[in-house]
């Protein structure tokens, strides 16, 4: 539809004057991209960082993997449109497969390429900063590690959505985090999932707080 088209157009053009604006710094917390698993990786981000990290990755091709509601194809045509290779689908919810085992799938085996994945392991749709079970099913199968992966604007509005998302205000700085990567060996049975769940909770925590306390020292 040419009206929706122009619209998308619009947005696009939005987002990169504001990705001019902003001071994209390396978080002296963290790790270095440089120092990322050569072979390729997954990064982990809460959906409410969401916007921040996908413009810090721009000229770092990653596959991304981006619901199929109507809010996910703006985010898509955005992503695509910044170089990445975006994969629709999302967890199921209830009975209704949302295209999400397909998705899985097929970034499984692009992961096994050794381009770079990303993965909201909260989203679409919450609960906030819960991991859900995907990217740990994604990492043992595709033998890559898990990052945990963290932009942290100065100044950002936050919105009164369930992830409280963040929208990172014109010209601030926003540092750019990396955790230790976090491998899931292939002998890793289901019941076990929920222990790396934990784990990368705790290590996106810790994470934040940790650039936080850096940030303010």
């Amino acid at each position: 539809m040419p009206g929706k088209m122009l619209l998308l157009r619009v947005a696009y053009l939005l987002v990169r004057v504001l990705a001019s604006s902003y001071r994209f710094r390396s978080c002296r917390a963290g790790q270095q991209l440089a120092s990322l698993p050569a072979q390729g990786y997954v990064l982990a981000i809460w959906h409410q960082n969401l916007f921040g990290g996908i413009l810090a990755q721009t000229g770092v091709p990653h596959c991304v993997m981006i619901s199929r509601s109507s809010d996910g194809a703006g985010v898509a045509y955005i992503c695509e449109r910044l170089g990445h290779r975006v994969l629709r689908g999302s967890s199921r919810r209830g009975e209704r497969d949302k295209g999400g085992k397909q998705a899985k799938d097929e970034m499984i085996e692009v992961l096994k390429t050794g381009l770079p994945g990303a993965i909201t392991v909260d989203g679409p749709c919450g609960p906030a900063h819960e991991v859900k079970p995907g990217i740990i099913e994604m990492a043992r199968l595709s033998r890559r590690p898990i990052v945990p992966y963290l932009t942290l604007p100065r100044r950002y509005w936050s919105f009164p959505s369930w992830d409280a998302f963040r929208l990172p205000k014109p010209f601030t700085r926003v540092d750019v985090c990396y955790g230790a990567p976090i491998d899931i060996p292939a002998d890793t049975s289901f019941a076990q999932f929920a222990h790396y769940q934990q784990q990368l909770t705790e290590a996106l925590l810790r994470l934040e707080s940790t650039a936080l306390a850096a940030r303010d020292a």
